[in-house]
This record gives C-alpha cells, sequence and structure tokens, in this order.
C-alpha cells in the first residue's frame, strides 16, 4: 500500500502514527510544501522573544521519520489526478498513491490594507515569518500588531519581552473575540494595559503609509517599525477545490476522515468535523485536534474503522504570566451566566438545560480540567450545584460530588 500525506505538520504526524499502528511494511510518503519539516506552530512566538533558548521547536524529529520509514520529499503539492492516483509536485516529480491525506492546515488571512505589501510588514504564522522578525530585532522599537486573536497576542507578547512597545489593533469591540465575553475580555486587557500595551478596540487600520505610520479609520496614526499581520486564518483547501472535492469552508470528511472520493482523506485544520457543543461541522482547529484526526484518518486510512467522536472548541494561553482558559459554546445567549471573580481571578460558566455548556476561566487552572469534561461530555449537572461550587470558592476539591458521579458513569457507559 502506498500512502502519501501532503503537509508535514501535527495532523500529519499523528497520521504516521496511525498509520504504523496497523502497517508496519507499507510506503508512506510526506510532500513537505513548507519544507521546514514537522515542528510546533505555537511555538514559534517562544522562539520569537528567545530565539537561543528555543531554537528547536520540532513536534517530531527527522530520527521518528527514519524510524517509521517515511520518505520526505521537500517540495509543493500542485495538483492531484484522481483518476490516475497521482500528484504534480513543483518540483517536476509526479507521486503515485493508493491512499491520499490532505493535511495542508490553514493559512493566514492577507487584509486588503494599502501599503501592506511593504516589507516592514509580516505576517506571524510560519518559523520563517519569525526568523525574519528576529532577523530585523535590532532595528525595531515600536509595533503595531493588527488582530487580537491568539496569533496576535502571542506575537505581541513575544515582542514585548523583547522590550518594544506594542499598539494592538482590534476591530471587534474587544480583545479575543472569539474566546471571550466583553467582561472577561475586560479583565484582562487591564492587566495587559498596566504592562504597557497599547490596545484600541474597535478601530480599523485603513492605510500602511511607507513614512512607517498606521492611520486609523478614526483619523488616529500611529508608529511603527514592523506591523504584523495576525487577522485570522484559512482553511489551506485550494488542491481539494482544483481536484472537485466537496469543499465548503473547509473539506467535507465523513466520521473517519475520509472526502467525496474514497481514496483521498482529510485531517487537521483543513478539515471539518464534528463540534460536539453546536452539534455542526466546523474547522476546528487546535492542536490536539490536529494530532487525533491525523492519528484516526490514519488508522482508516490503513483499514481500521476508527470514526471520530467529535469534539469541543477549548484555548488555553498564557499572556504576561496569566493563565486564560475557555471551552465550549462561544454563543453566551440563552440559559445562565454564573460568574466569580476574586482579585487576578475570574471564571464564568454558562449553564443551560442543567448543563455546563461553555466557561471562561482566567487564573484558575485547576478547575479547567474538570469544566471541559464537564462540557465535553455533557454532564447532567444543575445551576444550583454550580452556584454552590463557585459560593465555596472554585478548586478542584470543591466540584459539586454529581460532577464524578457523571464521570464514572461517562466512562462506564459513553457520554450522552
Amino acid at each position: 500500500m502506498k500512502y502519501v500525506i501532503i503537509g508535514s505538520g501535527i495532523a500529519a504526524c499523528g497520521a504516521v502514527e496511525g498509520i504504523r499502528s496497523t502497517d508496519l511494511c507499507g510506503d508512506i510518503t510526506i510532500i513537505d510544501g513548507e519544507k521546514r519539516g514537522a515542528y510546533t506552530r505555537p511555538l514559534i512566538s517562544y522562539f520569537l522573544s528567545d530565539p537561543d533558548r528555543y531554537r528547536d521547536i520540532d513536534y517530531r524529529s527527522l530520527e521518528f521519520f527514519g524510524e517509521q520509514q517515511v520518505e520526505i520529499i521537500p517540495s509543493r503539492a500542485k495538483q492531484i489526478d484522481r483518476s490516475d492516483q497521482i500528484i504534480s509536485l513543483d518540483n517536476g516529480q509526479q507521486i503515485e498513491y493508493d491512499r491520499l491525506l490532505i493535511a495542508t492546515g490553514s493559512c493566514p488571512l492577507s487584509p486588503p490594507i494599502p501599503g501592506a505589501e511593504q516589507d516592514w510588514v509580516s505576517t506571524f504564522y510560519t518559523i520563517e515569518d519569525a526568523e525574519l522578525i528576529v532577523g530585523q530585532a535590532a532595528q525595531i522599537r515600536e509595533v503595531v500588531v493588527i488582530g487580537s486573536g491568539l496569533i496576535g497576542m502571542k506575537a505581541a507578547e513575544a515582542l514585548h519581552k523583547r522590550g518594544m512597545y506594542v499598539h494592538m489593533v482590534e476591530k471587534e469591540a474587544h480583545i479575543l473575540p472569539r474566546q471571550l465575553t466583553p467582561r472577561t475580555a475586560e479583565f484582562l486587557n487591564e492587566h495587559l494595559s498596566s504592562s504597557g500595551w497599547d490596545i484600541i478596540t474597535g478601530e480599523e487600520v485603513t492605510v500602511i503609509h511607507p513614512q512607517h505610520k498606521v492611520e486609523l479609520k478614526s483619523g488616529r496614526m500611529l508608529s511603527a517599525d514592523l506591523v504584523i499581520l495576525a487577522v485570522g486564518t484559512r482553511p489551506a483547501v485550494e488542491l481539494a477545490r482544483q481536484s472537485e472535492l466537496d469543499v465548503r469552508t473547509g473539506i467535507v470528511v465523513d466520521a473517519y476522515f475520509q472526502t467525496s472520493d474514497p481514496k483521498i482523506y482529510a485531517a487537521g485544520d483543513v478539515a471539518e468535523t464534528l463540534n460536539l457543543a453546536s452539534q455542526q461541522l466546523e474547522v476546528m482547529a487546535l492542536l490536539p485536534h490536529a494530532h487525533r484526526e491525523g492519528y484516526l484518518a490514519g488508522c482508516n486510512m490503513a483499514g481500521q474503522s476508527k470514526p471520530d467522536p467529535g469534539s469541543i472548541l477549548m484555548n488555553s494561553v498564557r499572556l504576561l504570566g496569566w493563565n486564560i482558559c475557555s471551552a465550549g459554546a462561544a454563543d453566551y445567549r440563552g440559559g445562565e451566566l454564573l460568574t466569580w471573580q476574586y482579585q487576578e481571578q475570574l471564571l464564568e460558566l454558562k449553564i443551560r438545560d442543567n448543563r455546563l455548556i461553555g466557561y471562561i476561566a482566567i487564573n484558575v487552572p485547576e478547575a479547567a480540567g474538570p469544566l471541559t469534561n464537564s462540557v465535553s461530555r455533557k454532564m447532567a449537572i444543575s445551576a444550583a450545584s454550580w452556584k454552590e461550587f463557585l459560593a465555596d470558592g472554585p478548586q478542584l476539591l470543591n466540584i459539586p460530588p454529581v460532577y464524578w458521579q457523571e464521570l464514572r458513569r461517562a466512562e462506564a457507559y459513553g457520554s450522552n
């Protein structure tokens, strides 16, 4: 059996492990379009902050691929010929496959801002982006980060740690709009602002001037030696579209990661999978999800039958010493919102129909595991029990007793 994986990221690594869990002899080829091996993309901000300390951010080493008997081709896939099962590469090679996995991940969005093509304007998504910024660091004193999502936040933190003055511009009403509510965002905002960040919300960049000035819609001008575009990502579905596979926002797959072509699979940030909170198919672009999806796809490519149970959106990030965790429903309308706050700690719980459907925890890390379990397993725990949990202080020892009962039941019989 000839297995080919387009992409060398986390989903690809999971797929190699999945294939080898069943098939020890089949040929596995990885087409590494980025030509940088398998590195941990979220760690590029750590590399940016301290490149000497974080130079090794490999997710899997070359030795791993050697042990797994994987051939790596540093080239980019240009076309998939589904009828002849051949992939054409930009180096002129053609690779045959019996089973193909598309694990091309995401790519950064490029907003149509006049001046964004200048060489002191950069995205922040690859290790190459981080290396280019590190190379310019000695000349950088002031930075404008456009976008306050997780990528923008971690880039801003890394540059702040290098002593640069950071302006963060977010067009939405508050920072981290996909993860936080207005109250939790304001709580974090105060911490970041008190540390010296200039956070500007409800504003848009209209022009990036050659004179190293960034103009906002309000007319305000910001000085910048560097501008980072961090306005989001999109699934890299171009190959799938060209191949006439079913694509919505991401590549459409079934519970076994099979696309509309039974010989082609897709996993990771490029594929749509089941969000257990919304019960909708969505792009679940998170590192642990990518590895699990890749592993299951690899198992299924090798002849097993392992369906994806689905997952929930969750994030855990550390910013300037603060720990921010969130999981579950992003829509906080309806149901009951419970809030607890003490000094530098804040916890919001969203309850609907006697179930925790989402939470945001700032500096309450020990509660994150049980809360995430409660959301993902749809545990039947009343709002009254969660109110008592908050009243006693959201510590592990105060988790509602019914949680442990539900956990044992779910592990024995499965979630609802």
